[in-house]
């Protein structure tokens, strides 16, 4: 594309020819229309044929036939015309678009979100995000249990932004920014037949003789406080070792089937599995810090309106 002849162009020379044609081909009335006299509206019309007869091996190029009356369209007028309303157009579109991406109506976004999440407020901030923007794509991508390879998807743009729910991994990373956004609650899952069901909550110490199925420690270090807390009760958790799991759905399972007891977060109670009930734990504060992270550099205007619903949401 030669950029340098194109600048020799004037976009009101364009449009004062599209505005002539949507006049009938009349001057004097594109003119009125416009808000000019006709003589300098003539002279525009006159340079912007000059300037399409200037490239190099290029006749005379008219676009009107002024010879006949009433004033028509050239053959070459007829072929600019078309192709000029089509870049007025997308030009047209192109400034309407940069403004509405600098006021965060439109754009992209990628959220790195977990159970925690999925089962709480998301549905809520999503719904209201896309109530207010509805034009802006948002594509959600489900963690993994070893949680750490999101930050590393945030930091290599491969996500925008991340529920977090480890804030060791975070907390001292200058190259991000975080907000924590509530304390998750933790219960006791039981099968409906066990004995202690039968409770309205049930004190640590009572799973002294119990089979625990945790979430790998490895995966989730977090759950190593539960063992700490089962310590400072007294006893060491028999954490059952021959089947391991990390899903909560198969940790319900795993807990329908009589296999053992678990502690989860409580948003596992939305999933209404069959065969287990759910239980505060007595004298066991247990919970765990959310929070949403971002790259600290992150100037996208769509993020910032994201962030500001869901502190809206969350407050």
């Amino acid at each position: 594309m030669d950029f340098q002849h194109l600048s020799n162009f004037e976009l009101r020379q364009i449009c004062y020819f599209i505005a002539v044609v949507q006049a009938g081909n009349n001057f004097s009335q594109a003119a009125n229309h416009l808000g000019i006299k006709q003589p300098p509206l003539s002279q525009r019309i006159q340079a912007l044929e000059k300037l399409l007869s200037t490239h190099k091996n290029t006749s005379e190029v008219k676009l009107f036939n002024r010879s006949t009356q009433p004033v028509g369209l050239t053959e070459a007028g007829k072929v600019f015309l078309e192709e000029a309303q089509l870049a007025v157009m997308h030009l047209d579109r192109a400034i309407n678009q940069a403004r509405r991406a600098s006021q965060g109506q439109i754009g992209h976004l990628t959220v790195g979100m977990n159970n925690s999440i999925a089962n709480s407020i998301l549905p809520r901030v999503l719904i209201e995000f896309q109530k207010r923007f509805p034009d802006v794509e948002v594509e959600i991508r489900e963690a993994t249990a070893t949680s750490q390879k999101e930050l590393q998807l945030l930091k290599n743009h491969q996500l925008d932004v991340v529920f977090y729910r480890s804030p060791s991994f975070y907390t001292e990373d200058t190259n991000l920014s975080f907000l924590p956004i509530f304390q998750e609650s933790f219960l006791l899952v039981l099968p409906t037949t066990h004995i202690l069901a039968n409770q309205t909550q049930v004190p640590l110490k009572a799973l002294k003789d119990e089979s625990i199925i945790l979430p790998s420690l490895d995966a989730l270090p977090f759950y190593k406080q539960v063992i700490t807390l089962c310590q400072e009760a007294g006893f060491e958790p028999n954490v059952v070792q021959t089947v391991k799991a990390t899903g909560i759905v198969t940790i319900l399972s795993l807990v329908a089937a009589g296999l053992g007891v678990s502690i989860l977060p409580d948003h596992v109670q939305v999933l209404h599995r069959e065969g287990v009930v759910y239980r505060p734990i007595k004298d066991a504060a247990l919970t765990r810090s959310i929070s949403v992270v971002w790259r600290q550099d992150d100037s996208s205007i769509v993020l910032q309106k994201f962030l500001n619903v869901l502190q809206n949401i969350v407050h």
